[in-house]
């Protein structure tokens, strides 16, 4: 075949570019810098304030679905020499950064098997790396039937008396979006730009029907099992929402040389914020919403929204500084590899 090639299920389709498509990495900044919203809204200091509670609820029904998406969208099965150490390149951050919530962060026992923070993510992408590779090719073949389970497995999964232990939770739970990912490699996810105006009022509607109902949604963060029925619905209503929202969230990114740079490094943001904005407060680095605290600055949606902003221009500071991203992960500097030039995630 000249124009053509089998991916790894055996589906004929056109031959996938080697060259990076810049958008895709404008997105991911795009969403890293909505996920550190989200840890800052999140925070008990914005409790009172109605804009950011809105505002997470909107954030939360696509930002980690989107996510695991991309994750998928640039997921496949390979050789075992390759896939393994791609499944230290997960590992190793997760333990470096588990042992510094050890020492510093967390004081219970529970905490040996259940991921600090953001750390989820980590465990819950090997995990599904795990199950693509596994997985026969026969098997991987019928898309419709592996969408269709895996959502039925999701909807179930809230049911299982596993909240964020192991990650099990949040692994079933949004397992259907890595796998769409996964099928739609290769293939264009971009509508025509005569749709991006149409894709905007699309998600302001949504943020503004949700001011009917100004409370955090903790279900959208897919972290624990169902308490209720409520549980159910949320959970089936944002799998809803989820789809139209990040179709139209991936049309409208703006997107700058700068930018598609710093997407290209959103595992080192997702992993370092952790240290800027964390749970609860923090002797490595003092947290900038502790520090507004003790200027007496009102905890307001406009003073997250600084803390978001600046929190987002120091990690891109920080991260220019010669070898901070191979703290993430130092086997690489050991085995003299060229970290800095090489896509690693």
């Amino acid at each position: 075949m000249n124009d053509k090639q089998k991916n790894d299920v055996g589906v004929t389709k056109p031959k996938i570019s080697k060259v990076r498509d810049e958008r895709i990495d404008a997105v991911k900044f795009w969403l890293i810098v909505l996920v550190i919203a989200v840890h800052v809204f999140m925070r008990e200091e914005f409790a009172d304030s109605t804009a950011c509670a809105v505002v997470w609820n909107w954030i939360c029904l696509f930002v980690m679905p989107l996510f695991i998406f991309i994750s998928g969208y640039f997921s496949r099965k390979k050789d075992t020499k390759d896939f393994w150490p791609s499944i230290w390149k997960l590992l190793e951050p997760l333990i470096i950064f588990q042992i510094i919530a050890l020492l510093f962060y967390i004081d219970t026992i529970r905490c040996l098997i259940t991921p600090w923070y953001m750390l989820w993510y980590l465990l819950s992408l090997m995990y599904w790396r795990l199950m693509l590779q596994i997985i026969p090719d026969k098997i991987l073949r019928h898309k419709k039937l592996i969408i269709i389970s895996t959502f039925c497995i999701s909807i179930s999964a809230g049911f299982l008396p596993f909240d964020r232990v192991l990650s099990i939770q949040r692994t079933l739970a949004l397992m259907p979006f890595f796998f769409l990912g996964y099928y739609m490699r290769g293939k264009n996810l971009y509508l025509p730009d005569k749709y991006k105006p149409l894709c905007i009022v699309f998600l302001l509607i949504i943020l503004a029907i949700l001011f009917f109902y100004p409370h955090r949604i903790k279900y959208l963060l897919f972290a624990t099992p169902y308490k209720s029925i409520y549980g159910v619905v949320v959970r089936m209503l944002a799998f809803v929402l989820s789809i139209p929202m990040s179709i139209a969230f991936l049309q409208v990114c703006y997107n700058t040389p700068w930018i598609a740079r710093q997407g290209r490094m959103t595992m080192q943001y997702y992993i370092y914020h952790a240290l800027i904005i964390p749970p609860m407060s923090a002797p490595i680095i003092p947290p900038l919403i502790l520090i507004a605290a003790k200027m007496n600055i009102p905890m307001t949606f406009y003073t997250a929204v600084a803390i978001i902003i600046l929190t987002t221009i120091g990690l891109s500071l920080i991260l220019k500084i010669p070898y901070v991203k191979v703290l993430t992960n130092p086997s690489l500097f050991f085995s003299k590899k060229r970290y800095l030039s090489k896509k690693v995630y």
